[in-house]
């Protein structure tokens, strides 16, 4: 195993957390390729298979961070890489703050980053789709569920 491949994909996506706590979008979308394709899971209307970073700016991110309190909005308040190597590396990241239509949007992400000539070449994001629905398409699909032993922690 190529070690300072291993770190070098590890220190990106470090900075690509970084970059999206302080709303850096310049600089996150310089750790990735032109070309990006992300994948991102569910059904919600930013769930699919995006290619670029024009389709990103575009598309994706408007109907995100455009239905969130951004000036009080937290990503990244907790970020953990759980593996990594010379292709991939793969975290957890928790976000928190209020949507516009004053739902708590405190939700957890599972991050899997494919890397090609150090860069990422591909992203695939899964979440909690029914929060999101819930504060970001103002489509409450949320029931009261039994509550867990313990919730979940990374």
């Amino acid at each position: 195993m190529n070690q300072e491949q291993v770190e070098q994909n590890r220190k990106s996506v470090q900075d690509w957390y970084h970059a999206l706590a302080e709303g850096d979008s310049a600089k996150m979308l310089g750790l990735q390729w032109e070309d990006v394709i992300y994948n991102i899971h569910g059904t919600t209307p930013v769930s699919g298979r995006f290619q670029g970073n024009d389709t990103l700016v575009r598309e994706v991110f408007p109907k995100v961070f455009g239905r969130l309190q951004m000036n009080t909005f937290r990503f990244c308040t907790r970020c953990k890489i759980m593996c990594a190597d010379e292709e991939r590396v793969v975290s957890f990241m928790q976000a928190d703050g209020l949507a516009m239509n004053g739902v708590r949007y405190n939700q957890t992400y599972c991050h899997v980053f494919g890397f090609r000539g150090g860069k990422i070449g591909e992203f695939w994001e899964f979440f909690d789709s029914v929060l999101a629905e819930a504060a970001i398409n103002d489509n409450n699909l949320m029931k009261p569920t039994q509550q867990p032993m313990e919730p979940f922690s990374f």
